[in-house]
């Protein structure tokens, strides 16, 4: 039965109903209004009073929200404010704190002055604020605290009554985003019409008017009343049925409106339907509920019913006059934009009276679809056999089905109490086994185990009916959790020791099977263990999983140290297929424990220094610039697996060093230049003799090739490969190749202009001749065609280069010397063959 009867609730019920009552014979034609209000102030909610002026909205919020005073004090928790548009947001939430703004740089606000600070609220032409402002309230509003910074600042308001002389259409062609603002966090809006409905109504208020008689209310409301109602609203209960008719009347009720959405272009529902509407739907209903108790019905129960459902009009819709009083105001009213305001009113009433009329028809049979829905004959028979043939490692699957069917749960109580049953039977059961330590073979079998375990402690916490349970339960499984870190790192070393008889899965495999195991560990751990184990816990599993990571590492190194697993296939290929391999490897090796990293590196570094002195081993050193390119492509190859090639090279390093004095040593000495005459000159004899001795016993790029090794086995900085008196050979070497063949250009070049070729006397027919005789001796050839000129002075430039940093810095100096007679042999030919060219065009 309803407590409304005695006691605190019968009195403050009492004072509640008197001082609405006064209301009512004061305020004409105000009844929906004060009803909105009655729940709002119930239910902790706020309401916008929209009409034209002289329509009592200030009147009416004043009379409310100004004399609902405090037991002790005699005086309104109230705090009033009529917007502008010169208001900003200081003049609502209260000035800034310029104490600590000059102490610490901080901006702070003394809410206690503004509206945060008082139970209730009332702020008269709110449309006339800016948008910003708007937005600022009703954040303020609904969340009751104030954000600056870090700091929030929590507030006292309760209740908020604002108005506006702006009807909602205005609203809507000014600022649609504020309206649907205002319709998503405003639960109740009103409409107060112009005009009254009846005839009396009138007449009343110009008896009075003309007796001169003022409205005088002297009823109170105290704060501490209002709490005990509110405190009363908070406990009462809605039903499964109840719920679920709620949730279809928002389903239907937002289809309505939307269809007339499609039908009248210019209508706007005021009721924005979101997950924020449907809470705020529920607790109206509750306040209607107390409502009803406090004027109609005290002895009800404290219990929503489907009735109660038609109430909710006065959240869901435009308040105003009741149909029949609306449908004469729309015929009366001139005034265009009151018709629509009324025209909305009924449109909306029309739509919701549609919708509960077929919704008393639609919730019959709701258990059983809910039971069907649910699955539930199948959930419970596989509930209740994991409890009867208790098997840990198929726990998982009945303490899900058990969490899907809990949470949130049935509504209807004949389909919750059989599954509650079923749980109490299983949670039992575990919480019994739990002590006899049980320990699964398969590790997804054991995974399963703990998991189901870790599901049901965390049902036992967040279903009420089962936290009784919770205790017991969560002591069996800390103990269970303690046992099971070392016996873990000890079934995982059984596995390592025992004889396969089959070939094992794959190490990627394992390490993951063992971090879901850890994981699974953790998880059991944070729904059953106490704060004050937790860090106990914490520092278990760090070392559980370092131990296993450790062990994968070690089974890892003597899987690889195998000489079966480098049979078959080329090198390069066998440390590709490793590196993907160990690639994979480490990544859940690094989910186990952050120590798992490197694995790859140390055991690719053999076969990488393997794959190189592979490369090496078939080299036949012809060149220096062939065999650095060989141990560039044996690097690049390292790097790309993501190794670091220079281990693998400095363990190559001897046989490089080897390479390269056996090349130096079997350098041959230069060749000595033939004597060149007019006849091997100028009958292209001269040409083979350059390209078939000079220019095949070239060494272009050695010196810069020894630099690209040493830098390649010692990383950033060369280490010296080879003694300085073999460097120098080297040097001499490519130096004394380039240097003949630049001497051997010359004297080529001198045989040619002393057979005439160039003389200074040449007429047309004689520089004819001239030039068919140079392009017989294919010097042309050489040095322009195939570009020798260029080939020798690139050369030069890399060899002065490499020089100072391989030989000495002096070095390059005899390099520049060459670089010189190349330079004159350049220009006295390309001048030379100018006047050769012009005399024949002459």
């Amino acid at each position: 039965m309803s407590s409304l009867r005695t006691g605190p609730p019968a009195q403050a019920a009492h004072a509640f109903r008197t001082f609405f009552d006064e209301l009512r014979s004061c305020f004409f034609e105000r009844e929906a209004l004060l009803g909105q209000v009655e729940l709002a102030l119930l239910c902790r909610e706020h309401v916008l009073v929209v009409g034209p002026p002289g329509t009592a909205k200030s009147a009416v919020a004043s009379a409310v929200l100004g004399r609902i005073v405090d037991a002790k004090s005699g005086q309104p928790s109230l705090f009033a404010k009529q917007l502008s548009e010169s208001t900003v947001q200081t003049d609502l939430v209260g000035p800034v704190d310029f104490k600590v703004l000059t102490e610490t740089g901080r901006t702070e606000y003394i809410t206690d002055d503004g509206m945060l600070g008082a139970t209730h609220a009332f702020i008269d032409e709110v449309f006339d604020g800016r948008d910003m402002l708007l937005r600022s309230i009703l954040n303020v509003l609904h969340e009751r605290e104030l954000k600056h910074g870090r700091r929030i600042t929590a507030g006292r308001t309760e209740c908020a009554i604002m108005t506006s002389n702006r009807y909602l259409s205005e609203v809507l062609a000014r600022s649609p985003e504020v309206l649907l603002a205002f319709a998503d966090r405003i639960s109740f809006v009103c409409f107060v019409p112009k005009a009254f409905a009846r005839p009396e109504s009138r007449a009343a208020m110009l008896a009075r008017a003309t007796q001169g008689h003022r409205p005088v209310l002297r009823a109170q409301l105290t704060l501490q009343q209002l709490d005990v109602l509110q405190a009363l609203v908070e406990r009462v209960e809605v039903p499964a049925d109840v719920s679920e008719a709620l949730e279809r009347l928002v389903d239907g009720l937002e289809r309505a409106l939307q269809a007339q959405v499609v039908k009248l272009p210019d209508y706007v529902p005021t009721k924005y339907f979101s997950q924020r509407s449907l809470v705020k739907a529920l607790w109206a209903l509750k306040a209607v509920v107390v409502r009803d108790a406090v004027y109609e019905r005290p002895e009800r129960p404290l219990v929503a019913t489907v009735e109660d459902l038609d109430a909710l009009r006065a959240f869901f819709l435009l308040g105003g006059p009741p149909p029949p009083e609306a449908e004469a105001l729309i015929k009366s009213s001139p005034d265009p934009r009151e018709k629509a305001q009324l025209e909305i009113l009924r449109v909306e009433h029309r739509a919701f009276a549609e919708v509960m009329a077929g919704l008393k028809d639609g919730l019959s049979g709701g258990a059983r679809k809910e039971e069907e829905a649910l699955g539930l004959p199948t959930v419970l028979a596989a509930i209740r056999q994991g409890a009867a043939q208790f098997d840990p490692a198929q726990l998982l699957d009945p303490a899900r089905k058990l969490e899907s069917a809990l949470l949130p749960g049935p509504r209807h109580p004949s389909n919750r109490a059989p599954l509650l049953s079923a749980a109490h039977l299983l949670v039992e059961r575990v919480t019994l086994e739990l002590g006899q330590f049980p320990w699964p073979d398969s590790a997804e079998g054991w995974g399963r185990w703990v998991e189901g375990a870790a599901v049901l402690c965390r049902v036992c916490k967040e279903v009420p009916e089962l936290r009784s349970l919770g205790p017991a339960l969560h002591a069996a499984a800390t103990a269970w959790t303690q046992r099971a870190h070392p016996q873990l790192v000890r079934t995982w070393e059984g596995l390592t020791l025992e004889p396969r008889t089959v070939p094992p899965p794959p190490l990627e495999s394992e390490v993951a099977a063992a971090e879901r195991q850890c994981a699974a560990l953790e998880r059991l751990a944070t729904h059953c263990a106490p704060d004050k184990v937790r860090a106990a816990f914490s520092q278990a599993e760090e070392a559980t999983r370092a131990r296993l990571q450790q062990l994968f590492r070690d089974r890892a190194a003597a899987s690889y140290g195998q000489e079966g697993r480098d049979k078959g296939g080329a090198l390069h290929e066998r440390l590709a297929a490793g590196g993907q391999e160990l690639e994979a490897l480490e990544r859940v090796l690094s989910r186990l424990s952050s120590e798992g990293t490197g694995l790859r590196v140390a055991l690719l570094g053999p076969l990488a220094a393997r794959c190189v002195a592979d490369a090496l081993a078939r080299v036949q050193v012809r060149r220096l610039p062939a065999l650095s390119h060989e141990v560039g492509a044996a690097a690049e190859l390292l790097r790309r697996e993501g190794l670091d090639p220079v281990p693998a090279l400095e363990a190559s390093s001897e046989r490089i060093v080897a390479l390269v004095e056996a090349y130096v040593k079997g350098l041959a000495p230069l060749p000595a230049l033939p004597n060149l005459g007019a006849r091997e000159g100028l009958s292209g004899a001269a040409y083979r003799e350059y390209r078939g001795r000079l220019h095949a016993q070239r060494k272009d790029g050695d010196v810069g090739a020894l630099l690209q090794l040493e830098q390649m086995v010692g990383g950033a900085s060369p280490v010296g490969l080879l003694s300085p008196d073999l460097r120098r050979s080297l040097f001499e070497a490519e130096l004394g190749t380039l240097s003949r063949r630049v001497e051997y250009l010359t004297e080529w070049w001198m045989v040619l202009r002393r057979s005439g070729l160039a003389g200074k006397e040449l007429t047309a027919r004689s520089a004819e001749k001239a030039l068919d005789e140079l392009v017989a001796s294919r010097f042309p050839q050489l040095v322009h065609r195939e570009a020798e000129f260029a080939a020798i002075g690139t050369a030069l430039d890399a060899l002065a280069e490499a020089a100072r940093e391989a030989v000495e810095a002096e070095a390059s100096a005899r390099v520049d010397e060459v670089r010189r007679r190349l330079g004159v042999l350049e220009v006295d030919v390309a001048e030379r063959g100018r006047r050769l060219l012009a005399a024949r065009a002459g």
